[in-house]
């Protein structure tokens, strides 16, 4: 049987030859870079997780809060606008009858200091239209100055007026009516405002 063809081998290998054995301390230098590259790599890679959780973990907490602060402003709102009607009705209803509830004693307790100076003066009192039984009735059995009821058109019926020689008084819980009104309309509008920007 002929002997196989051999051919010479004309490419040249740039590569070196690699050392038969090496050292056993160079083995280990190796070994001690690759896991200190390793232990390396892995610390960086756990503070980018830890920096990436952090990061979601903040981003959670302020949907969270974002979310109970409109909880919050809706609620107030909706509280805020049930009680509106309620206030309303107070305010149509039950603050202009104890401001007319409360003429008659501010009336009283203008009137008794004129009758404790002894004063012979006569006092003109002028209080609402159809009202004038009412004071009479209040009035009765006190110890007043010579006092004269009439009634006034122009006055409303939470006002009076006491007239004694050129001094006047005038009782007026009118305006402090007006002015509950005003500041629960500004409160609400103030509220309104709020919830539009919040």
């Amino acid at each position: 049987m002929p002997s196989p063809l051999r051919l010479e081998t004309f490419h040249k290998s740039e590569e070196p030859l690699a050392p038969a054995a090496q050292t056993g301390e160079a083995t280990e230098e190796v070994k001690l870079a690759a896991y200190e590259r390793g232990y390396v790599a892995g610390w960086e890679d756990a503070d980018r997780q830890a920096e990436r959780a952090a990061l979601e973990r903040r981003a959670g907490v302020e949907r969270q809060i974002e979310a109970l602060n409109f909880t919050y402003h809706d609620a107030r709102g909706h509280v805020l606008r049930a009680m509106e009607p309620v206030l309303q009705a107070v305010l149509e209803t039950v603050v202009p009858e104890a401001a007319r509830a409360s003429v008659i004693p501010e009336v009283i307790a203008q009137l008794l200091p004129l009758a404790q100076s002894a004063s012979e003066m006569p006092v003109t009192l002028r209080v609402p239209p159809g009202s004038r039984t009412t004071f009479e009735a209040a009035l009765a059995g006190l110890v007043l100055p010579p006092l004269e009821i009439s009634e006034c058109a122009r006055l409303g019926p939470a006002q009076a007026e006491i007239a004694m020689e050129q001094k006047e008084t005038r009782v007026d819980f009118t305006q402090a009516t007006e002015d509950l009104c005003g500041a629960i309309a500004r409160f609400y509008q103030i509220q309104f405002e709020e919830s539009r920007h919040a």
